[in-house]
């Protein structure tokens, strides 16, 4: 099968004082030479022998050099996006006239979060207050848990986790609904040494099927510092890492790119239902938002058609 090679859609270039600008990287007068051309070629995907072919020949040393820089720094893609490359552009299309102090200074971040926790959206004279009912003590105590007891988790408690995730016998469904019924996440689970009872520590694949963990990989290369700092005290204090694999192959050839959106939408879900059992169980977790996926890809030794979209964190409760 041929390795097709395309512009990424979430990154733009322009030709300043004849200098060519990549988003934030600069590849002067000799990289500008080959624009608008290169981008118009990669637009509907080539080969890269292909692309070269189309420059003159004694360009091409410089030519070679470029294309694997691009390839290097995401800028030429032959598999699906990462969820931040993906959504990276869109801030740029953001209306945002918010103060810039709020990302970096507590009170006004507290002050941010109250607004929009806060906020009506639509206001009106016709509305209804509904009965404060009582909710289930799994959806009452849901919080996210920063800090976790050292005891080990037990290998019945895990298995109650993960076993929400497993087929169906009857009908090979799932407990969760899915997008055409395909279950597009693959599900890894990284044990801590000494953290769950009755398991080596290591990188597994959970297969739904059998409802059983698969060794991996080692896991060695994960570590704290694939996090941001601000949440490497969370993954050290945590029993087992929960990570969430999107699986083109799975959606895509029913639903195009769609599927990629369902299953971020199915990520969700899934999420929301392992907080539950883990609830049941006296098992928090913390989701993290983003690390640097890029310290840790080896292990999962993944195919171009997946991606990592998420991961959580989960230990027994203080």
């Amino acid at each position: 099968m041929k390795s097709m090679y395309f512009w990424s859609p979430s990154v733009n270039f322009k030709i300043i004082n004849g200098e060519l600008r990549i988003e934030r990287f600069n590849y002067g007068k000799k990289g500008a030479e080959f624009f608008p051309e290169l981008y118009y070629y990669t637009q509907d995907g080539t080969e890269l022998s292909e692309l070269k072919e189309r420059f003159p020949e004694n360009k091409r040393a410089f030519l070679n050099n470029l294309i694997k820089d691009l390839i290097k720094k995401k800028i030429l893609v032959n598999s699906i996006l990462s969820p931040k490359e993906l959504f990276y552009s869109q801030k740029k299309i953001f209306n945002d006239d918010h103060d810039e102090d709020m990302r970096f200074v507590k009170e006004k971040l507290e002050e941010f979060k109250l607004l929009q926790t806060e906020r009506h959206v639509v206001t009106g004279d016709t509305s209804y207050i509904l009965a404060n009912t009582e909710l289930p003590p799994i959806v009452e105590k849901r919080c996210s848990v920063r800090e976790f007891s050292s005891d080990p988790v037990s290998y019945s408690d895990l298995s109650y986790i993960l076993s929400c995730l497993k087929n169906k016998p009857a009908d090979h469904t799932r407990y969760y609904p899915s997008a055409g019924g395909l279950a597009t996440l693959d599900i890894y689970v990284h044990i801590k040494e000494g953290r769950v009872e009755g398991i080596d520590a290591g990188l597994y694949y959970y297969d739904p099927v059998l409802n059983s963990l698969v060794l991996a990989d080692d896991g060695k290369m994960i570590s704290s510092e694939a996090h941001y700092i601000t949440n490497r005290d969370i993954y050290e204090g945590s029993a087992f890492t929960v990570y969430f694999v999107y699986n083109g192959q799975a959606s895509m050839p029913k639903y195009g790119g769609m599927a990629y959106f369902y299953g971020i939408m199915e990520c969700g879900i899934i999420i929301s239902l392992l907080t539950a059992a883990g609830e049941k169980k006296g098992i928090g977790n913390c989701c993290i938002g983003d690390m640097y996926y890029e310290k840790i890809l080896p292990c999962f030794k993944l195919k171009d058609d997946q991606v990592l979209l998420h991961s959580m964190e989960f230990g027994k409760k203080r």
